[in-house]
């Protein structure tokens, strides 16, 4: 059942609904803040599902590259 909800919630909630999901999965410690740390744990897991079907593929460092450069772009 909270499978159906968060799904309902990304799919049709409002844009602040959306946001609000989006900052729970990266702020993994709950204290209101995302980290590089954090950041990186999450994109990690991403790229690791995704596995091989990621265009351009995805290395070891990728998922830290990746979010270095969202960093400097938010800084």
């Amino acid at each position: 059942m909270d499978f159906i909800n968060i799904l309902s919630k990304v799919s049709r909630g409002s844009v602040q609904e959306k946001l609000q999901w989006v900052f729970g999965l990266y702020d993994l410690n709950g204290d209101g803040l995302i980290t590089k740390t954090e950041m990186v744990d999450v994109v990690s897991s991403i790229y690791e599902m995704l596995g091989r079907a990621t265009r351009p593929l995805v290395n070891d460092t990728s998922a830290k590259e990746h979010v270095e450069k969202i960093f400097h772009v938010s800084s």
